[in-house]
């Protein structure tokens, strides 16, 4: 697996370019209206922070829409705040969503609906922006003719925990056949909570967000929805142009994947990247188990012991190529084998959550996991 995924990750590289990179290649003077739509639920620690970068994109029509999404924090004060300073703000009061609703996607399907841009970026409220993010996005997407683009942020990881577990949403992608997306034929996409830029009628022609009304991942669902529909889906890296602290330490990294990793496992295509998972996870700590029992006096041929100790040293190499091709810290390539045992925990938990408990827990509401999907 090591060798497979030092093969691939160039092909990943490619396949995924950087937005920036793309961007200064082209030429579109087109700049179309720019509504983002943020949904915020208790966010005080991040929203200000998150708008403001909006506000100060290097672009010159843009609408900033954010649903309030029955906040119990300062995140409304915050909003009036912000509201009140730039004419550009629309705060959307948030309604609790019915029994046929989950909250991430009704909230989004609210603020969608005050939009007025031609161009519709979905983006979460921790999600901040570089002032030359949006620029670029639309001039790739007017170039190139694509419908909905997906930004692969820079993740601000903090800490050991952070560090340690987050990187394997980046493994997963690059040394997995994340590629396998840009072919058109094949029904899988890339989408982002960092940032779903959409065109107005690709939207509308899929049904917006009433028709992942209970994605429990409703950002990749919106691209899937979009490509197998027929519209031009790609994704980007945008690690120098969009950045996101998606979690708090072990506890919030913990529950946050416990809410939605299982249902990434949906449908036939769902099993088969299930196994490449769980092969992937296997393979990432099965050098360490050998180490660590070689270690405390376990009777073992030297021949495995040093063959587990060239898989365990590759695998860091190939981890510490792929941090720096994404601008991120090279110390936890170190970690690999306990990224991967963990996240074993989270995704057993997860299936737990999802097959023998048939709850979604979201953001403090809890949602009966019947008819929920991916």
């Amino acid at each position: 697996m090591t060798v497979l995924g030092a093969m691939v990750l160039p092909v990943n590289l490619a396949a995924f370019p950087r937005l920036s990179r793309a961007a200064k290649k082209r030429t579109s003077a087109s700049f179309p209206r720019v509504s983002v739509v943020i949904p915020a639920r208790n966010e005080e620690k991040d929203i200000e922070r998150t708008v403001r970068s909006h506000l100060a994109q290097d672009y010159p029509d843009l609408q900033v829409i954010v649903v309030d999404d029955r906040s119990v924090d300062r995140t409304p004060e915050i909003l009036r705040t912000l509201a009140r300073e730039d004419p550009r703000v629309t705060v959307v009061a948030g309604t609790d969503p019915s029994g046929e609703w989950l909250g991430k996607p009704h909230a989004l399907h609210l603020g969608a609906r005050v939009a007025d841009g031609a161009l519709l970026l979905f983006a979460d409220a921790d999600v901040h922006y570089d002032p030359r993010a949006v620029r670029d996005a639309v001039v790739v997407m007017e170039d190139r003719g694509l419908d909905l683009l997906a930004f692969f942020p820079r993740f601000e990881n903090r800490g050991f925990w952070e560090n340690v577990l987050l990187p394997f949403l980046a493994v997963a992608v690059f040394l997995g056949f994340g590629f396998l997306a840009r072919f058109r034929r094949i029904p899988l996409a890339m989408g982002a909570g960092a940032g779903n830029l959409v065109r107005r009628g690709a939207y509308e022609a899929v049904g917006g967000h009433a028709a992942i009304r209970r994605a429990v991942v409703d950002d990749v669902r919106l691209a899937v929805v979009a490509k197998r529909a027929g519209f031009r889906v790609a994704a980007f890296r945008a690690e120098d142009r969009v950045a996101v602290r998606m979690y708090r330490g072990f506890r919030q990294v913990w529950n946050g994947f416990t809410k939605n990793v299982a249902w990434a496992y949906s449908g036939a295509g769902g099993v088969a990247l299930f196994a490449l998972t769980v092969l992937l996870l296997a393979v990432a700590m099965a050098p360490a188990v050998v180490l660590i029992a070689a270690s405390v006096g376990a009777s073992l041929p030297s021949a495995d012991v040093r063959l587990a100790a060239a898989l365990f040293l590759s695998s860091i190499l190939v981890r510490a190529i792929l941090a720096r091709a994404l601008q991120g810290p090279i110390w936890p390539a170190a970690t690999h084998a306990l990224m991967a045992a963990v996240w074993t925990g989270i995704i057993g938990r997860s299936f737990y959550w999802k097959l023998v408990r048939k709850e979604v827990l979201w953001r403090g509401r809890r949602y009966d996991a019947a008819g929920a999907g991916f």
